[in-house]
C-alpha cells in the first residue's frame, strides 16, 4: 500500500548518497515492508481502543499472526483488500469476545470444531503462495506447534479465571478456521 512512498524515500535516500543504487530495490522493499506493518499495527490499536478493548486486540493479533502464516488460508487479491478484510476479521473477534458470554457452551464446542479443522486443513496454500511438499510438512508442523502453545496458553488462563484472554484466542481459531475453509473453497474453484 505504501509503495510509492518507500519509493519516494529511496529516491531520497540515493539523491543524499545514504545508499547504493545496487540497493534500492531491498531499501524499497523494506521500507514499503515496515510501513505496511506500522500502518497495520496502528489501525488495529485504533480498533482496540475505539472497542475499548486495546489489551484483547493485542492478544488476537499475537495469537492470530503467527498460526496465520503457518496455516495460510483465503488471502486477499490486493494490499488494500487484505487490509480491510484483516480490519474486519479483527472487529469480529472483538464483537465475538463481548457478546459470547451468553453462548459460552456453544462458543466452546464451536471452538473444539475450529481446532479440528486447523490440525486437518492447514496448511492451505494460495495462488499468491504455493507450497511444495516440503513446505507443507514444515508449515503443518509448525503451525500444530504454535496451536498447541495457544491451547496451553488459553487453557491456563482459563485456570486463572481470566476467560476474556481464552475467548479471545478461541475467537482467532474459530476466524482462521473460517479463513482455512474460504482458501480451500477458493482453491477448489480456481482447479475447475
Amino acid at each position: 500500500m505504501f509503495v510509492k512512498l518507500a519509493d519516494n524515500i529511496v529516491k531520497w535516500m540515493l539523491n543524499n548518497q545514504i545508499i547504493e543504487e545496487n540497493k534500492a530495490v531491498i531499501c524499497r522493499w523494506g521500507i514499503s515492508h515496515i510501513l505496511d506493518t506500522v500502518f497495520n499495527i496502528a489501525t488495529f490499536l485504533i480498533i482496540g481502543f475505539l472497542f475499548k478493548m486495546p489489551i484483547e486486540t493485542i492478544i488476537f493479533t499475537l495469537g492470530y499472526i503467527p498460526l496465520r502464516i503457518y496455516a495460510g488460508g483465503y488471502h486477499a487479491k490486493t494490499p488494500l483488500r487484505c487490509w480491510c478484510l484483516s480490519n474486519i476479521i479483527l472487529a469480529v473477534s472483538l464483537v465475538i469476545v463481548q457478546n459470547v458470554e451468553k453462548y459460552y457452551i456453544a462458543f466452546d464446542i464451536l471452538s473444539l470444531i475450529a481446532i479440528v479443522v486447523l490440525i486437518v486443513f492447514m496448511p492451505v496454500e494460495d495462488l499468491h503462495k504455493p507450497l511444495d511438499q516440503n513446505d507443507r510438512k514444515k508449515y503443518k508442523k509448525r503451525g500444530v506447534a504454535i496451536l498447541a502453545i495457544e491451547i496451553c496458553i488459553s487453557f491456563v488462563f482459563t485456570l486463572l479465571h481470566h476467560d476474556k484472554i481464552s475467548l479471545v484466542l478461541s475467537s482467532v481459531w474459530v476466524l482462521l478456521s473460517v479463513m482455512l475453509i474460504l482458501g480451500v473453497i477458493k482453491n477448489a474453484l480456481i482447479k475447475k
